[in-house]
């Protein structure tokens, strides 16, 4: 049976919280998100975690490698965000700058997001080797 949309049913609507997120809180967590949206500025990406292929991480950096993409962050605190990350539950993480490096050394500040693209690697096709007499 096919359901027609009546004229009574109204549009859906935007969420309340469809506007970029807060500098305040550097990354949200969501239960089962299908992917990573990246904040720098009024710019935005977004990563599903399908295309997820590792996470390094350092005390001050995390390496997120997709598929053909490179996420760094920089920042300080950032080992629950490496361990949210792994157990995919990061919805959003925001580039919060260094002027909110004031706060406390414990806290999850985010200074930098860097994106990069990598290039693919040209594949040349094999040379054929000549035909070889059929052994008898």
């Amino acid at each position: 049976m096919i359901r027609r949309l009546n004229e009574s049913e109204a549009a859906p609507v935007a969420a309340p919280d469809s506007g970029f997120p807060s500098l305040e809180q550097p990354f949200t967590l969501e239960e089962r998100p299908l992917g990573i949206r990246f904040y720098v500025g009024r710019a935005s990406w977004f990563h599903p975690y399908i295309l997820l292929q590792s996470i390094s991480y350092t005390a001050d950096s995390l390496k997120i490698v997709f598929a053909g993409t490179d996420v760094v962050i920089r920042g300080r605190a950032l080992h629950e965000l490496y361990r949210r990350l792994a157990d995919h539950r990061v919805a959003s993480v925001v580039e919060q700058g260094l002027r909110h490096g004031i706060a406390d050394e414990n806290t999850t500040l985010i200074s930098r997001i860097e994106h990069t693209v990598r290039s693919k690697k040209k594949t040349t096709a094999p040379e054929s080797a000549p035909d070889a007499e059929p052994a008898e």
